[in-house]
């Protein structure tokens, strides 16, 4: 328990960071204008190449990039992917149930966005400035652990449970991008909002005496839930089906903050 408190704490402060970020971003935009016209570049740098700081706070063993290529002076094509994995410590609200010893556990993720550079907002052509953008990405995770159950003789029994999560998502995003000297930019999305499509599928390899299949694998869903904000409060009433799915659309959220060098 008290490893689970300090995960969870360790996951909240990195919230607060990164929502103390986006705000310091989004306050500073107001003077960005006047730190982008320090610097007009002598040569046209139309390629970056980012590194995704969020991710490295959000997942386990993260390591995402990005692609933009600046196309006219007003937009950007941008494209990320990238290797990612969920936290591993998960708490079941299933009596005389654990689920640990992950055997296995792995994770990526792919999209793509296009900007529009706000012309009448920025003083400088792409990739300078305020810029909306659709999107569009998706998420994939995968995960192999032992779950373990004590029936009502007392008898411990253990089987292999098999996970695979998929995220679906496409909306609009609000972001500025700072340029730092001749080559260096952050990339800082403010607000994202998506319809997205959430599936989780869990199965339990073998039977165990005295439980329920499908309640264990819905309490190991729900127990996923509760490592994305407000998921547990906004997916459907359905629950899971026979094959061990639930799947539902739901309101998601992107948001991240990128570090890039030009070229």
């Amino acid at each position: 328990m008290k490893q689970r408190n300090n995960k969870k704490g360790i996951v909240c402060d990195a919230r607060y960071a990164i929502l103390l970020i986006v705000f310091v971003v989004a306050a500073f935009c107001a003077n960005a204008q006047t730190t982008d016209s320090l610097y007009k570049p002598a040569k046209d740098f139309r390629n970056t190449i980012k590194l995704n700081v969020t991710s490295r706070i959000l997942y386990d063993n993260a390591f995402m990039v990005g692609y933009e290529r600046v196309i006219g002076k007003h937009h950007g094509l941008n494209i990320f992917a990238g290797y990612q994995e969920l936290p591993v410590n998960i708490n079941l609200n299933l009596a005389n149930t654990v689920l640990r010893g992950t055997k296995k556990k792995s994770g990526y993720s792919f999209g793509v966005d296009y900007k529009f550079y706000l012309s009448k907002e920025n003083k400088y052509d792409a990739p300078h400035g305020l810029y909306l953008a659709p999107f569009v990405n998706f998420y994939s995770f995968i995960s192999n652990r032992t779950l373990t159950h004590t029936d009502s003789t007392g008898t411990l029994g253990s089987t292999n449970v098999n996970t695979k999560i998929n995220f679906l998502n496409a909306g609009g995003e609000l972001g500025y991008q700072f340029v730092l000297g001749k080559r260096w930019v952050i990339d800082a999305i403010l607000c994202g909002p998506a319809f997205t499509h959430y599936n989780f599928h869990t199965k339990l390899e073998n039977p165990l005496p005295g439980l329920d299949e499908n309640e264990a694998a819905q309490a190991v869903i729900d127990a996923l839930k509760e490592k994305f904000p407000l998921l547990n409060d906004l997916s459907s009433d359905k629950g899971i089906n026979k094959s061990g799915t639930e799947a539902f659309w739901s309101v998601g959220f992107r948001y991240n903050v990128s570090i890039g060098f030009r070229f």
